[in-house]
Parts: C-alpha cells; structure tokens; sequence
C-alpha cells in the first residue's frame, strides 16, 4: 500500500527477505519525482509506524525525504510487522542489518548511497551492520548508541533495562506476537499492566530470578534469564558485542551522546576505538562527537532540575540549526557529495555544564588534563550533611573511619543519573539533599570554591573500604553544591565487592572485615564548578532500583531469598587514602 502528500511517497510494510528467509518489512518515503535518490536508513524494534516517539524523530523522514532523500524505516526481526516471535537483543543484527543495507541499495528508486541514522537501540543497529561491510553503506549517524547488551556496572545489574525496558517497550507487542489469537492474550497483557504499574514491587521480588512478570518473558524477554546467567563479560556477550570490532568499520560516524546518557560510556568507546582502530583513514579522519547534556530520551534544553539554555536543545543547536537539518548535512556531504561545513568544526563538540557553552575539542579525553586526587576527610562522623565529612587536595594522615549500616530492605533511593527508570524516577541533574539526610550515606564536602574548577574528562574513586558481609556493594557520587545549598548530581558510580577484579575476571567473596581497594568507575563529565560552589563527594552503597540491591549474604544477588544488613568502614589515613580523581583542565 502506498500513500502520497505534498512531495512525498509513502509506501507501507514493503518486505525484505533476509538471507536465513525471514521477511524484515518497512515503511518507505520518498520523493514524488522521477528518479534516483540516496538512502537513509533506520533499524527499530520500536515500531516504524509509531513516528509520535520523541526519540523516533531525531530526523523527521518527511522533511528528509523531501530533501531529495529515500528514507527507510524497517522493524528489526521478531517486532511489529517484520517475522519472528522473540527478540533478542542485537543477535541478529549483524547479518539483518548488511542484508537490509544491500536490499535498500538495490531499490528501484535507490541511487546505491546508503546511510544509516537512529536513536538508542535504533543507534546500535547501525554499528552492527557497518561491522559487516555492506559496500553501499557510505556513512552513519548514531545517536546514544550501545556496544552490546552487558548492562552491568562494577557487577550491579542495571534495572532500568532488564525490567523497566523490557516491560515497557517490548512487553505489549511482544504478547500479543507470541500469544495471537489465543485465549491467553489478554489475561496475559492484564497481568503484564498491572506489574507496570506496581513496578516498584516488581524491583524489589525476591528472589529476583522468579519474578512473576518476568516468565512471560520467554514471550518477549528471553534476555532477562540469559542476562542473568552471565554477569561476567563471557563469550555469550561477545558473540554479539561490537568491542574490538572497530577494526572493520570502512564508513565515518557522527555520534551524538549526552553527560546523563545511559550509553554515555559506549559512545565514548564508539568514539575512541573509531579514531584509533577504524578499517580506513577516512573513517578514522572524519568520525566526530558530540555531547550535550542531555539524558537518554531527554535531548532539551531542561534536563533534570537545570535548564542548561537554548543552545543545548537539539531543536537550536549552538543557535545555528536542529537536529534534523545536522543530519541531512552530514548525509549531504557522505552520501550526495555536497561540500558543505560539516566536517570542518573539531571533531569532538563538548557542552561545558557550569559554563553552559559548546567548545570544539581535538581528542577524548583531552591531552592537557591533569588528573588530581581530591581526598576525604572527617573524624569519623562523615554520616550526613550533617556530619563532619570533608574533601581537600591535602592527602589524609592520621584521621578515624567513618561508619554506616547498609540495609537492602531500606537501600538509598535512585533521584536522578543516567538511566531509563519510568519517568517519576527523575533523570539527569536532581537535587540530592533530601538523600544527603540519611545516615547511611557519607558526604565529603569542599571548602567554598575561591575560583572556578573545570571537571572534564574519566572520572573515578579509589575507595578503601571494609564490611562485615561477604559479599556487598559500595557506590560513589560526585556532586556540584550550589550557593544556595542546592546539591546536583554530576556523575556516579557501584562496584559490587565479588567482582572487584574486574567484569573478565572470576569473581570472589571478600574476607569480612578486611580492608579492601575499590576502583569505582563514575564515567565521565564535562563541568565546570563555578566560584563560590563547592565540590562534594558521596559515599553509600546503594543506589535502587537503577542498580539491583546486594543482598550482602554472599549469594548471588538474583538468586537471594533473604537480604542482610551489613556494617560499612571507610578509612582515610596516610596508608588509606580514599580520593576522587578528578580530571582538571587548566583555565
């Protein structure tokens, strides 16, 4: 079935047979001339008919196509109107997506220039398929973008993707793909709403491996069991990971990222791995970044609780375009040959939070960071806002730890960070001082700041800590404080104490009371704390439901029927120097 407006043709559900015989069907717009035009391709598992999406329309199709483009939007295998009952993430990716790219190169209408475009799962379906080759595929634009589908942190599962994701975005279709015409098809999606809207309960199940929501999943979440299985970086992660796969990417890549986006520290290795490893010099030469400060499906200029000003929504760009006309530059240039601008600014475009401004950067991270410890301190009662807990350039000598009891049953509430929670769990920057009340969290404050302190680049702590389980988790958060007293979240971070080696090293317990080191990885910022701000870090050891709970017993977290409490330590003191390396850049 086709459909025309005002200079554009619109043809529905047109299929694709992929090489194994699956049909892959997508929806096509293009220009109502005579003639051959330029692809631009998209990869969803979200729907190609659901174009209201906010996340769907980084590049609307209609101006595109009018803009002298094809535009395809296709639904990945097993979602919506393509074949297959269960989706799996990015397994097939690799081979659908070179298939899809040589099947739309060879359209009647299509001139053999593809490039490929999206937004979050819909980003990644184009690295996949550049990894493969495809001869027509010219060049990419990926907008938050993933490596593959290990979502753990320091060894906590990331719940914001193995539930709230699965439930939420692949639950409804995917019943009633697995359940059609069945009597079972409703009771099903009745029971599968009723746990969205209680999903608080559904995070806190235990044990977590039996949530009941969840065995519907063999209808649309497979993943979640097999996720759970392998909370290492194994071979079933690699079998569908693009890391060390940059190698055969021959097209460059325009990334666009954000500081408070879930797949922050994938676009960064997209990006680095491109420059260094990519197949071409081209693709290495001509591969760019940008980060706003945006969240992931929140791409405006309010984030959080801050407003960061015209400039950084992706409707006015730097005052100079949107997003739609930035993508039809770049595939002007890769696909058309038009010899515009878009490749003449720095290759790395960084919005400076604080400062709020763009700046055009040469490399990532940048060479003239000088990495500085910034150390707490306290007598021993750093609990609280409250308390006496303080950060200093000074190295700690003789001072006493600081306490608190971490209780699973009670964890620190998530309030605001890089993840995708329903939306009542705010994201981005949000306020901390309600959380900064309690007294398991520990709070290392600054002295007022006497000249503004740039923060851009890999952030980190190296905590020395003890406790009295075997087996428990520690979190960090670096966080800017406001004249005012308001306190915002910059970045943050949880190591979970059995795989403190490493996501490719076999985990194991810890002696309880011992001191162990800690590094907690806290991704990456760009900020600037202004003059008469102050710098905090915190410490606790829980941040729920963004990170599942430790049940500080020893077992493995999605197996616990029982949770513990348990007895935290962190030392500060000449041999234990807990600090916070900060990535300064000289002003």
């Amino acid at each position: 079935m086709s459909q025309k407006i005002p200079d554009v043709i619109m043809a529905f559900n047109v299929p694709a047979i992929m090489r194994d015989g699956a049909v892959l069907r997508a929806d096509i717009y293009r220009p109502a001339t005579e003639g051959r035009f330029p692809v631009l391709l998209q990869r969803t598992p979200y729907s190609k008919a659901n174009m209201s999406l906010v996340f769907q329309t980084t590049m609307d199709p209609i101006k595109a196509a009018q803009a002298g483009y094809m535009v395809i939007i296709q639904d990945v295998r097993a979602r919506w109107e393509s074949d297959g009952d269960r989706f799996y993430p990015y397994r097939d990716e690799f081979n659908d997506g070179f298939d899809t790219v040589e099947w739309a190169a060879s359209l009647p209408n299509a001139d053999g220039n593809v490039g490929m475009f999206g937004y979050s799962y819909y980003a990644t379906t184009p690295w996949f398929a550049a990894v493969m080759q495809p001869s027509h595929l010219k060049a990419i634009f990926p907008f938050a973008s993933a490596m593959d589908f290990y979502h753990y942190r320091g060894g906590a599962l990331e719940l914001s993707i193995i539930i709230a994701w699965a439930l939420l975005l692949h639950g409804p279709n995917g019943i009633r793909k697995a359940k059609k015409d069945s009597p079972e098809l409703i009771p099903e999606l009745m029971a599968l709403f009723s746990n969205i809207d209680h999903i608080e309960q559904v995070f806190r199940a235990l044990p977590f491996q039996e949530i009941e929501v969840m065995k519907l999943g063999d209808k649309f979440a497979p993943y979640f069991y097999e996720t759970l299985a392998h909370p290492l970086y194994d071979d079933y992660h690699k079998q569908q990971t693009l890391i060390d796969k940059h190698d055969r990417v021959q097209v460059p890549a325009l990334i666009y990222t954000g500081w408070y986006d879930l797949l922050l520290q994938h676009d960064l290795q997209h990006f680095t791995s491109m420059r260094n490893e990519a197949a071409t010099p081209e693709a290495r030469e001509k591969t760019r970044m940008v980060i706003g400060p945006w969240t992931h499906v929140g791409i405006t200029d309010s984030v959080g609780e801050l407003n960061f000003g015209l400039s950084a929504s992706t409707l006015l760009l730097e005052l100079k375009t949107n997003l739609t006309n930035v993508h039809l530059e770049w595939f002007d240039y890769w696909l058309k040959g038009v010899k515009n601008s878009i490749n003449d600014e720095p290759p790395v475009k960084l919005f400076v939070m604080g400062d709020n401004v763009w700046r055009g950067e040469t490399e990532w991270p940048l060479a003239r960071t000088q990495y500085t410890p910034f150390y707490i301190h306290s007598s021993g009662k750093a609990n609280s806002l409250l308390g006496d807990g303080r950060l200093s350039f000074d190295p700690p000598v003789n001072e006493p730890e600081d306490h608190f009891v971490f209780d699973p049953d009670n964890p620190v509430p998530t309030m605001g960070g890089n993840h995708i929670l329903p939306q009542y769990y705010h994201r981005g920057p949000v306020d901390q001082t309600l959380l900064e009340q309690r007294l398991d969290v520990l709070v290392y404050t600054s002295d007022i700041l006497e000249q503004d302190v740039e923060v851009t680049g890999p952030l980190s702590v190296r905590l020395f800590a003890a406790s009295s389980a075997p087996d428990t988790d520690f979190t960090a958060k670096l966080v800017d404080v406001h004249p005012d007293g308001r306190a915002f979240n910059i970045a943050d971070g949880i190591i979970r104490a059995r795989y403190r080696m490493g996501r490719d090293t076999e985990p194991s317990l810890i002696t309880p009371h011992a001191v162990v080191t800690y590094d907690i990885d806290l991704l990456a910022t760009s900020n600037v704390f202004k003059k008469g701000h102050r710098i905090r870090l915190e410490i606790s050891s829980s941040n729920f439901p963004r990170w599942d709970r430790n049940p500080n017993t020893g077992e493995l977290a999605h197996e616990a029927k029982t949770l513990a409490t348990a007895f935290q330590t962190v030392y500060h003191n000449s041999r234990y120097q807990t600090h916070i390396l900060l990535p300064l850049i000289p002003r």
